[in-house]
């Protein structure tokens, strides 16, 4: 029993961590939907794919399409990050409430995930060929940077 909880709580603190680390980044504007294309991209990024005014006024109405939902998503993310650290603060933590909790912040996470790439698949719609190989490969890049970035920030790395 002992081993559980502790395995609870050990994941429920790096979750912690690592929403802690998003979040505080999302609310200095850097990650924010709008201004950089919500994956890091941004128009500035996405210019590498020379896209034609017809295709930079869609990937701008299906930003702005999405807007709404994303930033709906990462606020509850952030009350229920919120919520997670309150229910994890103490001497004896509920760890059923922690539980439930660390469950509820997984799941909004998958929901920004999943919202992130259909919008993703969404904007590769409209690419040519070449531009699709080229957004392809930016994904992956910036994937593998973001996942070093991710190991090197972890706690014990």
């Amino acid at each position: 029993m002992n081993k559980t909880i502790a395995r609870q709580l050990a994941a429920a603190t790096a979750l912690l961590f690592t929403l802690g680390v998003a979040l505080a980044s999302a609310q200095d504007g850097r990650h924010e939907h709008g201004k950089r294309g919500g994956f890091g991209f941004g128009m500035r990024g996405l210019s590498r794919l020379d896209l034609t005014e017809s295709q930079k006024t869609e990937v701008k109405r299906i930003m702005e399409s999405r807007k709404a939902t994303f930033q709906s998503l990462r606020e509850r993310a952030h009350s229920d990050w919120e919520a997670l650290q309150n229910l994890s603060e103490g001497s004896a933590p509920d760890t059923s409430a922690v539980g439930a909790a660390f469950l509820k912040l997984r799941s909004d996470r998958e929901a920004l995930s999943a919202e992130r790439q259909s919008t993703m698949q969404e904007i590769r719609s409209i690419l040519t060929t070449d531009q699709k190989e080229k957004f392809d490969t930016m994904a992956q890049e910036r994937k593998e940077h973001f996942g070093r970035r991710g190991m090197q920030d972890a706690p014990g790395r």
